[in-house]
């Protein structure tokens, strides 16, 4: 029952992480306050003071939750990674918290935001390790299992097989095989159990309610003679598409007016994607404009005492969907560096200026970056954005290098924390940027800020 209905179930999901939140914020509010022999020297605050923040609080956590895709089948995640999207998700939940609570003058007790975080991630992982364990048990006993058979006999069919065989605990049971001719005796261990023609008359002979399509594309005349065989089944048909040999970014099959459309290449900043991470970027360029205002300032004045030119330099460079746009630096070349052309910035470069040599290695320089972050033309995190005319030479003579303007240019990213900045290689520069669109999440960002403290600014490639 619950197969053929998990849109209902993922829901059911969605509603009770909602209800566990609710509860937990009740419960922190409950023990920091009520708790005989706990002081609080301001007194109890009032109640609908934090049941308005709880309110806010629940929704933006089911946002937040939401981004790490938790709401689809269970059945084929992972419990260890579901665990570890549901901490991560608190974490994110208890910082913009105290984000907000900043902004209202410290109304929130930061004891009860802990209290919060602990008792939150052990009732929803507590929660998702019950459910998991309740359905374990209901398909050891034989109840929520579904029947399978896999058409195709090539490398996509025999992966397909190959997982499902190694997670028992999604409940597929696997009846066999179907192949077209010439086929195989076995696929990853499975036996070959019929022809394509036959593919009908397998399905209600082995009562199976779920049939995978998993052939190479040259085989479209099988395809279609399985679809017709399935044309008037009771089993539901899924189809594994063969993207081998597609340059493949997010991909993801979304309706068109009733017309399924696969995404070969998407982004990730879409929907609530896209505002969550546009707020997070707004937040902390705000916060960070006001501390480092007195720092951009004296660096300003040095810039400007240290050499003859203003202290900011604009630089057209491009972004998302490729939109070109002025990026801000403070200035560690000397005002001529360019009079014998554009080029690349190079260890002991002879143009830079002696405030430049100390703000290059420590990335100071980025610091006016936060305002291209603030009115949006940037992200905190992304990839490096390059000028025009490199994008033009790029894209012409390397694979792949223009779907990593499917997000916003980043002050700092994943290829940046691994060292790969500068002068470095532009291939594995980029297969970093796509690892990051790939496996974008708002923690992904957290943890790729931390690691730019940490190794960007001590990071001698930042010439």
């Amino acid at each position: 029952m619950l197969a053929r209905h998990r849109q209902l179930f993922a829901t059911g999901i969605f509603a009770l992480d909602g209800v566990i939140l609710v509860a937990s914020w009740l419960a922190a509010y409950a023990i920091r306050f009520h708790t005989p022999g706990w002081d609080v020297p301001r007194g109890v605050p009032p109640f609908s003071l934090y049941a308005w923040f709880g309110a806010v609080i629940t929704l933006v956590g089911l946002l937040v939750l939401r981004t790490f895709h938790i709401y689809r089948s269970a059945r084929t995640t992972r419990l260890g990674e579901e665990l570890y999207a549901l901490v991560r998700g608190v974490v994110i939940l208890t910082a913009i918290a105290s984000i907000g609570s900043f902004f209202t003058r410290g109304e929130l007790s930061r004891s009860m935001l802990l209290l919060f975080a602990v008792i939150a991630t052990l009732a929803l992982c507590g929660s998702r390790v019950a459910i998991r364990f309740a359905l374990r048990e209901l398909r050891r006993h034989g109840r929520n299992l579904r029947h399978v058979l896999v058409v195709g006999a090539g490398p996509v069919a025999e992966a397909l097989v190959a997982k499902i065989r190694a997670h028992a605990d999604y409940g597929l049971v696997i009846h066999g095989v179907v192949a077209p001719a010439p086929a195989p005796a076995e696929v990853a261990g499975m036996p070959v159990i019929g022809p394509v023609s036959e593919l009908r008359a397998l399905v209600d002979r082995d009562a199976v309610d779920l049939v995978f399509l998993a052939l190479a594309r040259s085989e479209y005349a099988a395809e279609e003679e399985a679809l017709a065989q399935l044309a008037d089944s009771t089993a539901a048909v899924r189809l594994v598409p063969d993207l081998a040999r597609a340059f493949t970014l997010n991909a993801s099959v979304e309706d068109f007016d009733g017309l399924p459309v696969v995404l070969v290449t998407e982004s990730p900043g879409q929907g609530w994607n896209a505002v969550l991470k546009r707020c997070f970027d707004f937040a902390l360029a705000a916060i960070g404009l006001v501390v480092l205002a007195p720092v951009m300032l004296a660096i300003a004045i040095w810039v400007r005492l240290d050499s003859p030119g203003p202290a900011l330099y604009a630089q057209e460079r491009v972004s998302l969907s490729g939109r070109r746009f002025r990026m801000l630096k403070f200035r560690t070349m000397r005002i001529d560096a360019e009079q014998d052309g554009e080029g690349w910035t190079m260890p002991g470069d002879p143009r830079r200026t002696r405030a430049g040599r100390w703000l290059r290695p420590l990335s100071l320089d980025e610091l006016p970056q936060l305002w291209n972050v603030l009115v949006g033309q940037m992200s905190l995190v992304g990839p490096r954005p390059e000028r025009p005319v490199y994008v033009e030479r790029f894209r012409a003579s390397i694979p792949r290098y223009m779907l990593r303007h499917h997000v916003k240019a980043g002050i700092t990213g994943w290829a940046q924390v691994h060292g790969l900045r500068g002068d470095t290689p532009l291939d594995r520069r980029i297969e970093y940027d796509l690892f990051y669109i790939r496996n974008w999440s708002l923690w992904l960002d957290i943890r790729i800020l931390l690691l730019t403290v940490t190794r960007v600014f001590r990071d001698a490639s930042a010439h």
